[in-house]
């Protein structure tokens, strides 16, 4: 049994039934506290366990053995049967060795956990509330607690409806380019606010005939920023003493060719900080409309971007595995380090600044990355320092500083929730029915919030506890045991060992020690004496 997972499992027999000509195998499952079930499965079973678990799992799974084609003319041979048993074991065995998938239900309901060993379950995500009613799928949301704020930013995911949307956006020649809301919106940014009774109201929509990508809101300037799949960058006034009820200056900024993917303001400066698919990094000086920095780190398209005013540093990761820091204290920035991961397709960055650890994902195979980013003024030495292998095609990060754990986005709408402090995966959140676009973990009310391009923004609770502690310490104490006994009994398996051995050596050969070659003191020097042949 692993020593993470509270329970064990393995396919011990199977038995043909002789009134429907069908194969039984036996599941024995065996729990901590050394309670024991068994269960009789259909490999028909097995492969809808299979499906289920797909959903949640994608790939990460063990296989199933093949299913050969079986006809009347040519039936099941006993050795076909053991070879498919001998499949299955492994299969289930895998299964019930790894915590995250035996919390998953459809693997609860199989092993009829809850019925046989309710003690073990993990206590689930709850979802408390869900905002609905978006025109579009959701790209990406950033909500302020302390001014019960949100800002959501909703674009058109179908490449026919944009396509459409362009064609009829399109304004000809002798027409006015006044006027800068869209005619069959593709994207939008939606201001929502939350009233004296909880519930959040939504204030205001903008459109644009672009889609748009990311925001950015500075709760201190009461700035808005919205990249858009153009590479233009709307900035937006809302100012706090109107209520936030509407925005009193909009300005288009064309700052890039291609699609913006990352935004920061440094409010201080007025500097507005971007970087985009056209490989560019830019800084933008908004007193004076003037172009700080044009910088381009690397040949690679820029995914992402995080701004850190604590640091006096930014972060910018790209399309080939490579994260930059730069120092934003003075006017252009400078870079500090380079760090290569050998991952592809940086996406989302998160800052623990009382561990000093950047946390960062890649898109391309799924490999959480933890970055140790050192003290404020040491970010130079920063390395890489652990990763953990995840789903292929994640796209967001979260992270809780109090629970040590990390939330992961994924392309199939699951949250993967990771243990840190043990590098093990808790629980994976079936979530949304499509890509899970944004995350953000709320520390005071320990609740995460996910998006997804099915156009509905969920808030999760998270629970106290995954398991009952008295369990769970009740389970550590028999492993402890349990491995003391082993200890003791491979010792004594040893000394026997080593006692037969020496047995069985002196029984050869009583005189073996006169076999050696020997010394004798003849006069002032030393003669060899050699056995005589």
């Amino acid at each position: 049994m692993d020593s993470n997972s509270p329970i064990s499992a393995s396919v011990i027999s199977y038995r043909n039934d002789p009134n429907d000509d069908t194969i039984y195998y036996m599941v024995q499952v065996k729990n901590k506290t050394s309670d024991i079930w068994q269960l009789e499965k259909r490999f028909s079973q097995f492969e809808d366990l299979a499906k289920k678990l797909k959903v949640l799992f994608g790939e990460q799974l063990p296989t199933l053995p093949k299913k050969k084609y079986i006809t009347f003319l040519v039936g099941k041979t006993p050795e076909d049967i053991e070879k498919r048993k001998v499949g299955l074991d492994e299969f289930i065995q895998n299964l019930a060795s790894r915590p995250e998938v035996v919390a998953s239900e459809p693997l609860k309901q199989f092993l009829e956990i809850e019925k046989n060993a309710k003690d073990i379950i993990v206590s689930p995500p709850k979802q408390i509330f869900e905002f609905k009613g978006f025109l579009h799928g959701i790209r990406d949301f950033t909500i302020s607690s302390e001014q019960g704020l949100m800002f959501v930013i909703t674009s058109d995911c179908s490449v026919i409806n944009r396509l459409d949307a362009y064609l009829t956006n399109m304004k000809a020649p002798w027409e006015s380019e006044k006027g800068d809301q869209a005619l069959i919106p593709v994207g939008c940014v939606e201001c929502w606010l939350q009233q004296e009774s909880g519930e959040f109201q939504r204030l205001w929509v903008k459109m644009y005939n672009s889609q748009a990508i990311t925001c950015y809101w500075d709760p201190v300037a009461s700035v808005l920023l919205v990249g858009l799949d153009s590479g233009s960058i709307n900035y937006l006034y809302v100012p706090e003493k109107e209520g936030f009820k509407k925005f009193t200056e909009s300005m288009e900024i064309e700052q890039h060719t291609d699609r913006v993917m990352g935004l920061y303001y440094d409010n201080k400066r007025k500097y507005l900080h971007s970087i985009s698919k056209d490989r560019k990094y830019r800084v933008l000086n908004l007193r004076k409309g003037d172009l700080v920095a044009d910088i381009e780190p690397d040949q690679y398209e820029l995914t992402c971007l995080l701004g850190s005013e604590e640091r006096k540093k930014t972060f910018v990761g790209d399309r080939h595995g490579e994260i930059f820091i730069y120092d934003i204290e003075k006017k252009r920035p400078k870079l500090v380090i380079k760090i290569p991961t050998n991952q592809l397709f940086i996406r989302g960055f998160f800052i623990d600044n009382q561990r000093n650890y950047l946390f960062s994902i890649s898109h391309e195979n799924g490999v959480i990355l933890i970055i140790d980013i050192q003290l404020p003024g040491r970010e130079q030495y920063s390395k890489e320092v652990a990763s953990l292998n995840g789903k292929s095609k994640s796209r967001e990060i979260g992270w809780s500083s109090k629970r040590g754990e990390i939330y992961v986005g994924n392309i199939d709408g699951t949250v993967t929730i990771w243990d840190a402090r043990k590098s093990q995966q808790l629980y994976v959140l079936k979530a949304h029915d499509s890509d899970i676009t944004k995350l953000q973990w709320l520390d005071a009310d320990q609740t995460l919030l996910t998006a997804a391009k099915d156009k509905v923004i969920k808030v999760w609770s998270m629970p106290q506890h995954w398991r009952d502690p008295k369990i769970v310490e009740k389970e550590l104490e028999q492993d402890q045991q349990q491995a003391k006994q082993q200890n003791v009994e491979q010792f004594q398996k040893k000394a026997q060992k080593q006692f037969e051995q020496n047995f069985q050596d002196d029984d050869e050969d009583d005189m073996a020690v006169w076999h050696k070659d020997q010394k004798r003191h003849s006069d002032t020097k030393y003669e060899d004496i050699v056995e005589l042949k």
